[in-house]
């Protein structure tokens, strides 16, 4: 089931992980998405962490990585996954694992975001 307002927080967070420099204007412009979309800080941290991280984190440790913005067709369809997989033990034990490696690259700029929620 497609929710529209949950698409728009999975492609602004998925910006965090393109091959590019965010600059404040642009992290105020997630922040701004998802201040909108109605989430509460929890749930946006939990989308963050256990819906769009899993399936874009290895774009910031690729040497040539996605620059332009992610297909969203395809990150629409990975986050529905990891949403439905969220209450799974495996899924969330995954994420914890990997959690160092999902985010370091973006946490700096995750916190200046979350400042501003």
């Amino acid at each position: 089931m497609n929710d529209p307002v949950r698409e728009s927080v999975w492609l602004a967070l998925s910006e965090l992980w393109l091959d590019t420099e965010l600059d404040d204007s642009g992290l105020a412009a997630i922040a701004r998405t998802l201040a909108i979309s109605g989430f509460p800080v929890d749930e946006l941290e939990a989308i963050y962490r256990l819906e769009v991280a899993p399936v874009v984190w290895s774009n910031a440790w690729a040497t040539a990585g996605v620059w332009d913005g992610f297909d969203p067709d395809w990150l629409f369809e990975a986050c529905r996954r990891n949403q439905k997989r969220r209450r799974s033990l495996w899924h969330r034990g995954r994420c914890r694992l990997l959690r160092k490696a999902m985010t370091a690259a973006v946490q700096d700029d995750w916190a200046k975001i979350r400042a501003q929620l």
